[in-house]
């Protein structure tokens, strides 16, 4: 992974672990801010999303509340959850043929949310033949996914801002582009406190930090989540 300014590509050790098969939904954030009072995203009312938007991913929210979820998600299910890494999300998308988009090598028309289907964030799962090799949706399109990982610079140290702010690496580009910004490689570091119409997250589970085993951390998160699965990744 990397390669991109100026930074030559580095291989990196992925451990096991499962990943939303979707962005968390405004239902899913929802059941998060009521059960904890914690302040709702711009645009919605009070504690209320848009009607009709039940199932499009949570958007305007920093890389802050996308941890504050995890932390509160994880609690309710007894597991780690978290942001996935910038090579956790890559392997997620790429499957072992290190693929440019999460169906294949070449761009294909009317599988991801882009400027080329409208420019709108459409619901999750709207679009199945767009999956990744493990059968995860939208890791092309629809919303900008904030994962854990810092900018680095060419030594591999934190690199800050004009500002002094460590950047965030967020993925997957969104429904307002064009197709090229879509692949897989394709990486934005921003400050962990924007919020944006076009940014969202989904989030891993640590299989090591269940009580039991792999298939009853997913069942857990099915349970607990409705509409939320999971896949394994290895």
């Amino acid at each position: 992974m990397g390669g991109v300014d100026g930074i030559p590509p580095r291989k990196v050790v992925v451990d096991t672990f499962f990943i939303s098969e979707t962005e968390v939904t405004n239902q899913q954030y929802h059941e998060f801010i009521v059960a904890t009072r914690h302040a709702a995203p711009p645009g919605w009312v009070g504690n209320n999303f848009p009607v009709g938007t039940a199932m499009q991913p949570v958007t305007n929210v920093s890389w802050y509340d996308a941890n504050d979820f995890c932390a509160w998600y994880g609690a309710k299910i007894g597991a780690t959850v978290r942001l996935p890494t910038e090579a956790e999300w890559m392997r997620a998308g790429q499957g072992d043929e290190h693929l440019m988009y999460p169906w294949g090598r070449t761009w294909q028309d009317n599988v991801a949310a882009s400027k080329q289907t409208g420019g709108k964030i459409f619901p999750v799962k709207s679009f199945p033949a767009g999956r990744s090799p493990y059968g995860v949706y939208d890791l092309a399109g629809n919303v900008w996914e904030w994962t854990n990982d810092v900018e680095l610079d060419a030594e591999g140290a934190p690199k800050t801002d004009e500002k002094g702010q460590t950047r965030r690496i967020i993925k997957g580009g969104s429904a307002d582009e064009e197709p090229r910004t879509l692949s897989l490689a394709v990486r934005k570091a921003v400050p962990p406190t924007v919020t944006d119409p076009m940014l969202g997250f989904r989030y891993i589970i640590v299989p090591s930090s269940t009580p039991a085993n792999d298939t009853r951390a997913a069942e857990a998160s099915r349970q607990a989540a409705g509409t939320l699965a999971l896949s394994p990744i290895r």
